[in-house]
């Protein structure tokens, strides 16, 4: 069993990229940064949740 696959790798690049769009639309809409990380960190964990199902 590898450590890493393409779906694997593929669900970590894109929860990344969400999560920073996320937190930079935040506060370039005027929110703090709190604000910014939870909003990164939820949109960032609906990825994780719903991206791998997708995938199967």
């Amino acid at each position: 069993m590898k450590l890493f696959d393409t779906r694997a790798a593929l669900v970590l690049v894109a929860m990344l990229v969400v999560a920073a769009l996320a937190a930079s639309l935040t506060l370039a809409a005027g929110g703090t940064w709190p604000a910014a990380l939870l909003v990164g960190g939820g949109s960032a964990w609906s990825v994780l949740a719903t991206l791998p199902l997708v995938l199967k």
